[in-house]
């Protein structure tokens, strides 16, 4: 949004705000360019690549892209880098790069390729798009490329001119524009957006919207590079070993301007303002303030340019390109490898190299007080070192609450007053040394010797405490400190604190909290007293000791130094390194115990050169009078200044760069359909930030598995196993060194389609197969039933045969010869004999047991045979029970009657007979009906009347009591697999149904199809 263009008392507002947050922004912004420019090269935070960490070497040509990538040439390789892996890449065509000449990323993505053997490329998404004098582009070799305002791209042919690419269309720029030139050998856009091109010995220029360049007459020699510097002249480095601003009316030229005789191949304008040079075997150049360079022969001013060569670190001291990157760092590729400078939060005092155990301790205007075991005593004062002789190591410093420097040196102690030094009083013991002083507001100087007891020098001698104090000779005091109140605090080597206020002496041990082990630091805060020791970091509260815990990865251990600056925020050096706990985050913990405070943690990636000493000299920690803080390692001294720590505003881009599945590459396009069933799923990924790709933050996850974001730190490979059908999405996100988070990411979709096995028509049928199989089994159950079923009838029709048999044969025949004797010896008696008479009465009563005998063993035999109709033998049984009851009877048969199982025919008869026999003999109606229905998945036969019916309860009990022929229907149906059935009102009559299933009753054909068999079998399963 454009705020100038607001109207009305709002518009004027918001733009008075935005003025006012713009030039607070830039003073800001100013301040830190400033704090950047005045360090000294070695000052920078430099990491080095070489081919041991798979670098290339003879880098010719540098450019970072707009997705943030460091696109890097090796003569005919062509690198990327992430700020972690170098990856090299290969043409998609297969058609190998020659010899690369430079590297151009124009605005709006992608990279331009140079060849010094002739013709260019644009690379773009993956894309490789080759120029080779088609389309009238550049055919030999490229030497430089630029975009101007309009968005077109401008290249120079060293032996054929300039070029210029508009609309898709190249065109060789020649007299219609004014340039007649026939070669072409650097070009340059400036920030009012005029091309420069250096052409043969001469400089043309081509302002914004203009059609024709403008010769500057100037003569120059081989220009190799042109930059501007950000006072707005424009410098050029000629082969042959000059650097100078271009001597063109307006843009840098004086009338003696400065030049640098040094043989360069690059250079680069940093965004702090200082100037940056490449050199052809002597390492790199860099010139804090090109603005302040007197005129002539710089090599002249003593201290105007900085040297940084292979000797200091550089990867090689053959140096070619030079680029600053959009977070601020500087690349330098050279004949060894690449090379990174970037502003680090600390910085490194400039003490001579191989000074070791430093006591430090701050003094006036910002300046630092340095002892050390191995150098005379250090005064670092506005970048300058000047050095004291005291004539012995000084191995502690303190300064008091009145500004006063006390220095405990192996000959003695001495202090610092005024700036000046002097000795004040030997050692009270010989070959002792100072482990830790303070000075209490009595103006007495506690004083702690190793391997000796706590003294104090008051009033011009030296009185030993041990005694007051009540320490054993083998106490040791290991640090100390003197509170607001005046009060002396004392840290013991045992991990416990003694407290002396005036004549009181108070000891803290761990039943007051106190549990840190070996007590290495002690500072008085505003409010409280920090304590920090080999185990962690604690405060006093008045009462006792509270912890306070990290909330991190790395726990406040072995303390040797803590600062409170007066907005109440914590530094605490430890081995870790220096941790910065903020104001809120220390509040917190004075209001909840419990709380685990967050922090800041600045370690080697920092500019920390090494770890804290934990022995002597303590503290490690002091605080300057203008805001910066020292901390003390064993190889150097750093300094931050919490005002203006270098922070980093931009999120990394973040890349998918490629998706393996069971050790298949797939490039990761929108959609990424995997193989079936993928047992080893591996996504890589790269989050682009260059300045501490160590401390990028990377999480993902992938939806359908993950319900959370997965946090993996620096890790850029996510990895899934055997994955299921269906549609995924990979996303990542990441932070960079300073937890500025590029929410958005990056997404990827991802297809696993189904096995055959995993298809939803597949475990549908093998749903249905799984059914379809227990119904098999369940008929087949079924038909096993059904034939033991039948086999029974079939034994009990047989035994009934053979009984009927054997009484036919036996009891039978025997009753007959008995009842023929009878009735001989009975006609041999006179006819009115009573006694004849009676006998022949006894004659015919066994003619009526013989009858009803034979009928029973008829009715064993069965009374119908396969060969007889059903409804003909129920017929009879009607029509016989009719001749003697006064009832009517008739048959009704439903359906085409089909062939019968004889066993089941006889068990239907009798049901049959048995409910003709109720209905004759016990309803008392007018009329019997029988039906038979032969369908084809069952037969049902009924038999029906009009008389009395059966009452409720009888049919509820199953049959009257002491009568068994209902009950023995009943059981008769069971047997058979056929389902009973009995229905009567009162005065309406009584209907029994009997159902027999298809499979049971009617005898199936030998070629009957199978369907037709399973489905008599399934009804007849019903049936039962």
């Amino acid at each position: 949004m454009d705020v100038t263009r607001l109207k009305g008392p709002l518009g004027v507002w918001l733009q008075r705000l935005f003025l006012v947050l713009v030039a607070v922004l830039s003073s800001a912004a100013d301040t830190v360019l400033a704090f950047s420019q005045d360090r000294r090269l070695t000052q920078f935070h430099h990491t080095r690549w070489t081919i041991k960490e798979g670098a290339p070497g003879q880098i010719s040509a540098i450019a970072q892209t707009e997705d943030g990538y460091l696109w890097i040439s090796a003569a005919a390789a062509l690198y990327r880098f992430d700020g972690v892996r170098f990856e090299r890449f290969e043409p998609p065509s297969g058609d190998p790069f020659s010899a690369i000449q430079t590297l151009y990323a124009p605005p709006g993505g992608g990279l331009w390729i140079g060849f010094q053997m002739g013709g260019i490329a644009f690379l773009k998404g993956g894309r490789l798009t080759r120029y080779r004098g088609t389309e009238g582009a550049p055919a030999r070799q490229v030497s430089a490329f630029a975009t101007d305002r309009n968005g077109d791209v401008w290249t120079s042919e060293l032996a054929g001119g300039l070029f210029r690419l508009s609309g898709g269309r190249w065109e060789q720029v020649g007299e219609s524009w004014g340039y007649a030139g026939k070669e072409s050998r650097y070009l340059f856009v400036d920030q009012d957006g005029t091309l420069w091109v250096a052409a043969e010995k001469t400089l043309l220029y081509l302002p914004h919207g203009a059609r024709r360049f403008i010769p500057t007459g100037t003569n120059v020699g081989w220009v190799l590079q042109l930059r501007q510097a950000p006072d707005g002249r424009i410098w050029m480095t000629e082969s042959g070993g000059d650097v100078r601003p271009i001597p063109v009316p307006g843009h840098g030229q004086t009338e003696n301007p400065p030049s640098l005789h040094v043989d360069s191949a690059g250079v680069q304008f940093a965004r702090d303002g200082s100037m940056w040079l490449t050199t052809l075997g002597d390492g790199l150049r860099r010139i804090p303030h090109p603005e302040r360079l007197p005129a002539g022969d710089v090599a002249s001013v003593a201290g105007a340019v900085e040297s940084f060569t292979e000797k200091d670190g550089l990867s090689g001291d053959y140096a070619w390109p030079v680029l600053e990157d959009r977070e601020g760092n500087l690349w330098v590729g050279t004949s060894g490898g690449l090379d990174r400078f970037r502003v680090s939060s600390m910085v490194l005092a400039e003490f001579p190299r191989g000074s070791h155990d430093f006591a430090l301790v701050a003094g006036n205007a910002g300046e630092l007080w340095a002892g050390t075991t191995n150098r005379p005593l250090m005064r670092l004062s506005h970048g300058e070192v000047s050095f004291e002789q005291p004539g012995a190591p000084v191995r502690s410093a303190y300064r008091d609450q009145e500004g006063v420097i006390w220095l405990g040196a192996d000959n003695g102690l001495w202090r610092v007053e005024d700036g000046r030094l002097s000795h004040v009083t030997p050692m009270p013991v010989p070959l002792s040394q100072v482990q830790a002083m303070t000075r209490d507001h009595r103006g007495t100087l506690w004083v702690s010797l190793t391997g000796h007891p706590q003294m104090q020098w008051v009033d011009g001698r030296w009185n030993p405490v041990t005694e007051r104090l009540g320490f054993s000779d083998k106490e040791r005091i290991h640090t100390a400190m003197t509170d607001a109140r005046g009060r002396v605090w004392l840290g013991h080597k045992r991990g416990i604190i003694t407290r002396v206020d005036g004549d009181e002496v108070r000891r803290f041990t761990e039943e007051d909290g106190l549990r840190l082990g070996v007590i290495t630091a002690l500072t008085a805060g505003r409010q409280y007293v920090w304590v920090g020791g080999q185990f962690g970091l604690a405060l006093h509260d008045g009462q006792r000791f509270r912890p306070l815990v990290a909330d991190g990865d790395e726990p406040f251990r072995n303390v040797s130094g803590i600062i409170e600056r007066s907005d109440g925020s914590l530094w605490v050096h430890a081995v870790p390194g220096v941790f910065h706990i903020p104001a809120e985050e220390v509040q917190r913990a004075l209001g909840d115990p419990s709380h685990r405070v967050r922090y800041e943690l600045f370690d080697f990636l920092d500019g920390l050169p090494a770890r804290p000493t934990l022995l002597r000299p303590l503290p490690t920690a002091v605080a300057g009078d203008d805001g910066r803080l020292w901390f003390a390692t064993s190889n150097g001294v750093v300094w931050i200044d919490p005002q203006r720590i270098t922070r980093n505003p931009m999120p990394p881009p973040v890349s998918i760069l490629a998706v393996r599945a069971d050790g298949r590459r797939y490039a990761p396009a929108s959609d990424v359909t995997l193989p079936i069933h993928p047992a080893n799923l591996e996504i890589d990924y790269t989050a682009l930030s260059l300045s501490i790709p160590e401390r990028v933050r990377i999480r993902y996850r992938l939806e359908g598995v993950d319900e959370h974001w997965q946090d993996v730190g620096t890790r850029r490979t996510a990895y899934y196993g055997n994955l299921a059908p269906g549609r995924y999405r990979f996303q990542v996100i990441a932070s960079n060194n300073d937890g500025v988070w590029n929410e958005r990411g990056a997404s990827l979709e991802l297809v696993v389609p189904p096995a055959v096995h995993q298809t939803w028509w597949f475990r549908t049928l093998c749903v249905a197969a799984g059914f379809l199989l227990l119904w098999l089994l369940y008929l087949l159950r079924l038909r096993q039933l059904t034939a033991k079923m039948r086999g029974r009838l079939e034994e009990r029709h047989a035994e009934r045969e053979r009984i009927a048999r054997e009484l036919h044969d036996t009891l039978l025949q025997s009753v007959q010869g008995l009842v023929l004797r009878l009735q001989a010896v009975a006609e041999q008696l006179p006819a009115h004999e009573p006694a004849r008479q009676a006998m022949e009465k006894a004659l015919d009563r066994a003619d009526q047991v013989l009858a009803e005998g034979r009928d029973r063993v008829m009715e064993l035999r069965s009374s119908i045979h396969a060969d007889r109709d059903l409804s003909d033998a129920l017929v009879q049984v009607g029509e016989e029970l009719a001749e003697d009851i006064p009832a009517s009877f008739r048959l009704i048969v439903e359906g085409v009657p089909r062939e019968l199982d004889a066993a089941v025919q006889v068990e239907i008869f009798l049901i049959g007979r048995e409910a003709l026999l109720n209905a004759f003999q016990h309803a008392g109606g007018t009329a019997v009906e029988a039906e038979l229905h032969y369908d084809s998945d069952e037969l049902r036969v009924r038999i029906r009347d009009d008389g009395a019916g059966v009452a409720p309860e009888i049919l509820e009990m199953g049959g009257r009591p002491g009568h068994w022929g209902l009950a023995g229907m009943h059981e008769r149906a069971a047997r058979i697999g056929a389902t009973l059935q009995v229905w009567s009102q009162t005065n309406a009559g009584t209907e029994v149904e009997l159902k027999v299933p298809a499979a049971i009753i009617y005898r199936r054909k030998p070629n009957a199809p199978l369907w037709r068999r399973l489905k008599g079998a399934a009804r007849m399963g019903r049936g039962r």
